[in-house]
């Protein structure tokens, strides 16, 4: 990617324990992730991302959302309201989609099951095509053939291992790659 500016990774704690510098070591990335953040609170922040003018954009979040009892629509909508809200103030900067990630439902048997992400990242793969923004899923990557995170991707059914952040390295490679 020849553009200097920043490339910002977007999220939750699954954003935020990424290591980003290492796996990306010639970019300057930044990484906008915290910990127990929602669709509310990534909106809540979008100030501090546009002063940063970043190239690229990478957004992945909505877990959390889904902890706190958000419905299908309620994440799907939180999106739409940031995307809109970041293509209208940083037309210049590429907003890159990344799909919600399985979890091992036993291990969180509070939440809705694996298949509602699966509508999720469904319904977001659709509103972002409608967007002509880049959807990169994940999900299948990650989960296992019962549609749960793999066992040695995880720590404790939700988060990460480096494995697991491997695969997300490899999701996003290309598109860095190409500077798009």
């Amino acid at each position: 990617m020849s553009d200097q500016r920043h490339v910002i990774m977007l999220g939750d704690s699954l954003t935020a324990a990424g290591r980003w510098g290492e796996s990306f070591p010639t970019l300057k990335i930044r990484n906008l992730g915290i910990n127990g953040d929602t669709c509310a609170g990534v909106w809540g922040r979008l100030d501090e991302v546009v002063r940063l003018n970043p190239a690229l954009i990478f957004l992945q979040i909505g877990i959390n959302d889904f902890l706190r009892g958000a419905s299908i629509d309620e994440v799907v909508t939180g999106h739409l309201r940031i995307w809109d809200e970041l293509q209208a103030r940083l037309p210049q900067t590429r907003l890159l989609v990344i799909s919600l990630f399985p979890y091992v439902e036993a291990a969180l048997p509070y939440l809705p099951h694996n298949l509602d992400i699966m509508i999720i990242n469904g319904l977001l793969q659709e509103k972002a095509s409608v967007r002509g923004l880049p959807f990169i899923d994940l999900f299948p990557g990650l989960a296992d053939e019962d549609r749960q995170l793999r066992l040695n991707y995880t720590t404790d059914g939700l988060h990460l291992t480096d494995e697991a952040y491997k695969v997300w390295a490899g999701g996003i490679s290309p598109f860095l790659e190409a500077g798009q």
